[in-house]
Order: structure tokens, then sequence, then C-alpha cells
């Protein structure tokens, strides 16, 4: 009797914890321009195989909303796994111990730092997979592919550096996302002067988007009856990113986008081309 009560009672304090931390926040579907709670918003993610959640990466807020909708995801007891943009997929076994709970914390600490910054930020939602033995997955492609893609091309590739990517990757000129990629890419103004090296800083970007969506379709394979709640850039998260690739790539239906709101992707110019639900924190 007592543990019926238990798995009835977990989730409603989940939800109640996490509610209340999150008690101002506006969640906009943009399907219909409906606000939502953050209970729905959870019922909509665990409806999905995948479920993309932006990030600018040094907000707090952002991971905040993130474990947020992990916990709840988890109370209400789907399983999940967590996808990671800031893991490269050559370090899955370093996430598999991790998770197993064989590897200690700096350990994990300096893996992570290898592969990107700000442990602090991600640190709660490693613990978080730890503790509920939720697997996590490396999405990224290797650095040293992205650097010479950056440089060179996907063209300059060698016939082992494109295994695992999808074939053919190419800037896609007539994608709305190359606008804002100008703009970054503008902001080093002798870049400009080359046409070239701006294909190919934007070959780079396709490349991370197609390798993190075939990552995630190679993981959906192996586990089909798990979400994957992808943790990623904004600019990764928004539709015509790695959501178009999974398209692209046929492995999965439509996923859920949430972005949260930003300077550049808000209330004003985002609808549901970008996104699914917008979160106003």
């Amino acid at each position: 009797m007592f543990g019926w009560f238990r798995t009835l009672l977990v989730p409603v304090l989940v939800t109640l914890c996490c509610t209340s931390a999150f008690g101002h926040t506006i969640i906009t579907r943009l399907s219909d321009g409906q606000t939502v709670s953050l209970t729905q918003l959870a019922a909509a993610a665990a409806a999905s195989q995948v479920v993309l959640v932006g990030e600018s990466h040094d907000e707090p807020y952002h991971h905040d909303l993130q474990l947020t909708l992990l916990r709840l995801l988890d109370g209400a007891r789907r399983p999940i796994a967590i996808g990671l943009e800031m893991m490269q997929s050559d370090c899955q076994k370093t996430l598999d111990d991790w998770v197993e709970g064989t590897l200690g914390e700096p350990e994990m600490q300096q893996a992570f730092e290898r592969n990107w910054t700000g442990w602090q930020m991600y640190r709660d939602i490693f613990l978080f997979a730890r503790e509920k033995r939720i697997p996590m997955v490396a999405l990224n492609v290797p650095l040293a592919i992205v650097r010479k893609v950056s440089r060179d091309g996907f063209a300059a590739l060698t016939p082992e550096e494109r295994k695992g990517l999808p074939p053919g990757t190419s800037c896609d000129l007539t994608n709305p996302q190359i606008a804002f990629l100008r703009k970054s890419f503008g902001a080093v103004a002798h870049h400009m002067q080359n046409r070239k090296r701006f294909d190919f800083f934007c070959e780079a970007q396709t490349v991370r988007n197609s390798g993190m969506a075939l990552n995630i379709i190679h993981y959906r394979d192996k586990e089909p009856g798990r979400t994957v709640v992808v943790l990623t850039g904004t600019w990764h998260a928004v539709k015509y990113a790695i959501p178009e690739q999974l398209q692209r790539l046929g492995g999965v239906p439509a996923p859920t986008v949430i972005l949260p709101e930003t300077p550049y992707l808000n209330s004003v110019n985002t609808g549901a081309s970008e996104a699914d639900y917008l979160v106003e924190l």
C-alpha cells in the first residue's frame, strides 16, 4: 500500500516543486499563441521522441529550465536520455562511466572541460543524470573535424573523417539561419574579405547540426523507447538547424523544440517556423 502511495506522490511533489520555481514564467505555444503551464509543456515533451531544449550557454536560468523539465519527465516515469552538444561523440564512454558511478566528479569535470567550458552551469544536470541513472549521449562532432571544415571546407575531409557524418553536407544558403550566421561572421571584419571563408564557416555549422542529428538517430535506433532530450545552443535547436537535419535524414517524426527567449529569438520575431514553445523566464 505504501509503495503505491509513494508512486503516486513523487510525481505530484516534483510537479509542485518545479512549477513553483518557475511561477512567473510565461510559456507560449507558438502554433496558436496560447499560454500553457509548465506541466503542459512537460506533457508535450513526454509525447515526443526527440525534444530540443535550447540555451544560451552562459545563462543559468536556461539550465534551470532544462533541469526542471528533466525532473518532471523523470517524475512522470518517462524513460528519457539526455543528449549533449557539450560532449564530442568520441567521449561517449566517459559519460557512460559517469552515469554508472564508476567515474568521480573531478575526472568528469576534467573531461567536460576538454570538450566545453562552464562545468558549474551544467553540474546539477550531470549529478541528476547520475542519481537517476539517466543515459547521457555525447552528440557533437569531434572538434578537430569542425575546425578543419571551418578552415578548408567540407570537401577537405578525408573518407575516414567523413565517417559518422551524412554525405554531401553543405551550407544551404536559403536557410533562414544564414542571416544570423552572416551577422556573427561579419563581427570579424577581415573574414568578409573572403567569401569562401564564410561558406566554410557555414559548412562547419551545418556539419555540427547534421552530425548531431545523425547521432540522435543512431541512439534512437538503439533505444527506441526513450525520449531523447537534447540540450544545445538555441541556434542548433531552432527548427531549421538540427530538427531540419533530422527530417532530411528521415530518422524520427518532427521533434518538439523549446526555446528560451533571447534578444535574437523572442516574442517579436519567433513563430512556429522556429520553435514549438517559447519560454520567457
